[in-house]
């Protein structure tokens, strides 16, 4: 049996073959094959996993053989017809692409769909149209549970069984069941077509070669009243309570060169790693603010010019796209123009390695091969983030502190440092945190010493001249704190520069208490 990498060999193999042909192809009206030989014989594709995203106007490609996650996403137009079955999330992201299955599909399947069609002719699997806001899907056959899970638009057509769960939390949209069906969930009701509706579906079926009887019915959203409740713990501390405090080192004299740069690697060791000046990533929502900056030629914004952002739309060839449920759709727009890209795992349905490795096969197909890929989870989740990107070749892994669970940012040290120890070490994966709070030199300092090789945070201000002045502070304060520390740069930190202020925060810490000078007892007990 194949293993995972050669898996992901395969498919990175298929899409670099085909994906160069299909202009060609489009320009020609020529169908492109997958599952078969140059002279016709059937060569059964056996769980490739993110097959040709990204599909263009104009293109035809047909599939032999069991595919695995993440096939035919992110289409712009075309069409994709598999003879055979197909892994989760096929279809996610179809903007306009006529997509079709004639065995069953993975759950998920037109996850975040906004235009186009998708039709599945031997059932499907849980959350099928999950968040489509557009388009239409033809389900034949039984599907699983939670169907149109929070759809907002478009329309679903399902001639089988159903599981529980149908319409939950659906904004819009119809799902037309002929077949059994569960109680529908709370805001969602369940009412007979109107003669007019059932023969306009029929219409739209006829594509299909299918129709509905009249014991079809349609489920949408209800005028009941929504609550929306929000328990998400925010973390209350800060690192004002932990001092930095040098070692053995003389103090550096004023204006002696400090190095504050630091690195994402790229995706081996010939690619060219970002440099980040500081050791921070800033975020802002939209990169076009950072666009204007490069027409400045007085140097007035020289930081910005040469600092990487992590941006969610618009980014400039030296910034870091964030990849979250909503941003995502915009990927084939952005890709050839970031230099790498973050995924929330946070934001999207929990994926298992193999769904992992077809969105991996999507990224790696779509950005240039030297471009990092960072992930971002829960500070709660840091054990699972970092030997997930350790098993994916990620290249750095961002833990989040606000990430509803409330842990004081002090009791972070301990736990990025035991993991980096325990995960990352001997790795070429990194950590970073991201904080809830603008950071200043003193709390980047602190991060750097505990573990992490940058924090990711967003300016104090969205303006540009702002920004600007905020970099250049931070540059000016972090070189002052690495001559008082007697380091000429900042790789040289360990956590022994660092001090409890307090006796809350050596507890939960683990630090050494300033005065005591060690940690406290209950640090060493086993």
């Amino acid at each position: 049996m194949a293993g995972p990498d050669n898996v992901v060999e395969r498919s990175m193999s298929i899409n670099a073959k085909f994906l160069p042909r299909l202009q060609a192809a489009v320009e020609q009206n020529a169908l492109l094959r997958i599952g078969w030989t140059g002279s016709g014989e059937e060569v059964p594709k056996n769980g490739e996993v993110g097959l040709c995203p990204a599909m263009p106007e104009g293109a035809r490609i047909r599939a032999l053989g069991k595919l695995g996650s993440w096939t035919s996403s992110f289409g712009g137009g075309g069409r994709f017809d598999i003879e055979g079955e197909t892994g989760a999330f096929f279809g996610a992201y179809n903007q306009g692409s006529q997509l079709s299955v004639s065995g069953f599909a993975g759950r998920c399947a037109g996850f975040m769909m906004q235009g186009g069609e998708l039709s599945v002719k031997g059932g499907a699997g849980d959350d099928l149209g999950m968040y489509m806001s557009g388009g239409f899907i033809f389900a034949k056959g039984d599907v699983g549970e939670r169907l149109g899970n929070g759809m907002n638009e478009g329309i679903i057509v399902v001639q089988g069984d159903v599981g529980n769960g149908a319409g939950c939390a659906m904004k819009g949209g119809k799902i037309i069941i002929e077949g059994r069906c569960p109680t529908p969930p709370q805001g969602t009701q369940i009412r007979p077509l109107t003669a007019s509706e059932l023969k306009k579906i029929n219409k739209e079926l006829e594509a299909f070669d299918a129709s509905l009887g009249t014991d079809a019915f349609c489920l949408e959203k209800s005028d009941a009243v929504d609550f929306d409740l929000d328990n998400a713990a925010v973390s209350s501390g800060d690192l004002s309570s932990i001092g930095i405090t040098s070692m053995e080192e003389s103090p550096l004299i004023d204006n002696h060169d400090v190095d504050t740069a630091a690195l994402i690697s790229g995706t081996d060791d010939e690619s060219p790693p970002i440099l980040l000046p500081l050791p921070v990533l800033p975020f802002i929502p939209d990169g076009e603010l950072l666009l204007s900056a490069g027409t400045n030629s007085s140097g007035r914004l020289s930081c910005v010019q040469a600092q990487p952002f992590l941006v969610e739309e618009r980014p400039r060839p030296i910034d870091i796209l964030l990849l979250n449920i909503r941003t995502m759709c915009d990927l084939a727009q952005h890709a050839a123009s970031t230099a790498g890209v973050c995924i929330d795992f946070d934001s999207l349905p929990a994926l298992n390695d193999e769904e992992m490795d077809g969105l991996l096969v999507i990224l790696r197909t779509l950005l240039t091969p030297e471009s990092p890929i960072l992930a971002t989870q829960g500070i709660s989740r840091i054990q699972t983030l970092h030997q997930r990107s350790v098993y994916h070749n990620l290249q750095v892994a961002v833990s989040k502190i606000e990430d509803g669970t409330g842990i004081p940012e002090a009791a972070t040290l301990p736990i990025i440092g035991r993991s980096v120890k325990t995960n990352l070490e001997s790795t070429s994966t990194i950590a970073a945190l991201e904080f809830g709070f603008t950071c200043d030199a003193h709390d980047i300092i602190v991060s750097r010493c505990a573990g992490a090789q940058f924090v990711v945070t967003q300016p104090p201000v969205l303006e540009l001249e702002d920004i600007e002045f905020w970099l250049q502070g931070l540059t000016i304060d972090m070189k002052r704190i690495l001559r008082q520390l007697g380091l000429e740069s900042i790789d040289q930190l360990k956590r022994a520069h660092l001090r409890a202020l307090d006796y809350d925060t050596a507890a939960v810490s683990g630090l050494r208490m300033v005065g005591y000078e060690r940690p406290l007892p209950h640090w060493f007990a086993r």
